[in-house]
C-alpha cells in the first residue's frame, strides 16, 4: 500500500509539473524534480565553490566508482534558471553512468552579467572540474559538456573561441566532446534581456559562434527539433556546416516535433519511455571516451 501511495504521488506530481511547465516554469520544474527525487539515486555534493563570487557554485553527483564526467550548462535566456531546477537532467546522466556536474553562472539583471561574463564562469567551472573531479569519482581525462538553449550557446562558445578555456588554463582539447541542445549559435538579440546582455549592437558579432570555427574544436553533437519555434534550425545547420568544412568530428540529430522546452524535458526517460535526447548524447559521448593511460 505504501509503495502504491508513493507511485500515485509521483504520478500526480509529474502530471502537475508537466502542466505547469508551459505556464510557470519554476513551479513546473519544482514538481517534476520532486517526483524524480523521490526515487533517484543521484545525490549531490552541493554548492561547491569554483570561484570567489557568490554565484560561482556547482553541484557534483558522484558515481560509486571512477566515471566519465558530464558538465551540464542549463539554459534560461541568460536571465532565468538555476542548477537546482535541472536536477532531472542530473538524474538522467547519473543513471547513464556519468559523474555529473551542474554549475550556476551569473545572470541578467545583475549589471555584471554582460557577455562574456557567463562564458568565463563556465570556463572556471570546467577548470575546477579538471583539477578536482577525481575526488568525486570523476575521470578528468573524459570530460564532456552539454547545454540547452543559452547553455548550449555557452558550451559551443567554449568549444570554438578558445580564449576562455585558455585563460582558465585549459583548451578545447581538454573536452572529449560537446553537445548543444537547441542552441542559438548565431542570432541577433531581440529580447530586452538578450540586448542588455550582449549589446550594444556593434558587439553582437563577438557572440556569434559561426565566427570562431577554426578546426580545433572537440567532437561536437548538435541536437535540434523542427518543432522549435523559438530557436531556428539554421543555427544547427549553419554551425554543423562550418564544423564539417573545418574537418571537425560533428554529428547532428533533428527531431520532428519537440518544442524548445520539450527537447530538454525529453532528456529524462520518464517523459519519452527510453527513447530520450540523453540516449543520443550518451551514444555520441560513449563512442569518444578516452581509454587506457
Amino acid at each position: 500500500m505504501k509503495i502504491l501511495t508513493i507511485l500515485l504521488v509521483i504520478i500526480a506530481l509529474l502530471a502537475a509539473g508537466i502542466t505547469w511547465a508551459a505556464l510557470d516554469r519554476d513551479r513546473g520544474l519544482k514538481l517534476i524534480n520532486t517526483a524524480i527525487g523521490a526515487v533517484s539515486k543521484a545525490q549531490p555534493v552541493a554548492n561547491l565553490a569554483y570561484g570567489d563570487q557568490p554565484w560561482q557554485r556547482l553541484d557534483v553527483y558522484p558515481q560509486n566508482k571512477p566515471a566519465p564526467v558530464l558538465v551540464f550548462i542549463h539554459g534560461g535566456g541568460w536571465w532565468h534558471g538555476n542548477k537546482d531546477q535541472y536536477f532531472f537532467a542530473a538524474d538522467t546522466f547519473h543513471r547513464l553512468g556519468y559523474t555529473v556536474v551542474m554549475p550556476d553562472y551569473i545572470k541578467h539583471p545583475d549589471q555584471r552579467a554582460k557577455f562574456p561574463s557567463f562564458i568565463e564562469d563556465a570556463a572556471l567551472a570546467i577548470a575546477w572540474v579538471k583539477a578536482n573531479i577525481a575526488q568525486y569519482q570523476g575521470d578528468a581525462s573524459n570530460i564532456f559538456v552539454a547545454g540547452h538553449s543559452a547553455g548550449a550557446h555557452t558550451a559551443l562558445m567554449l568549444a570554438t573561441d578558445k580564449q576562455y578555456l585558455q585563460r582558465a588554463g585549459l583548451s578545447p582539447k581538454d573536452l572529449r566532446g560537446v553537445a548543444g541542445i537547441a542552441g542559438p549559435y548565431s542570432f541577433t538579440p531581440d529580447s530586452e534581456a538578450a540586448m542588455a546582455v550582449f549589446g550594444p549592437a556593434e558587439r553582437y558579432p563577438l557572440m556569434d559562434i559561426f565566427n570562431y570555427v577554426d578546426g580545433d574544436e572537440p567532437s561536437t553533437l548538435l541536437l535540434h527539433s523542427k518543432g522549435d519555434e523559438r530557436v531556428g534550425q539554421y543555427n544547427q545547420d549553419g554551425l554543423a556546416e562550418r564544423l564539417e568544412n573545418a574537418g571537425v568530428d560533428v554529428e547532428t540529430v533533428l527531431y520532428d516535433n519537440y518544442s524548445h522546452v520539450d527537447i530538454v524535458l525529453k532528456l529524462h526517460p520518464w517523459f519519452t519511455r527510453n527513447q530520450t535526447v540523453a540516449a543520443d548524447i550518451h551514444r555520441f559521448f560513449t563512442a569518444r571516451l578516452k581509454t587506457g593511460r
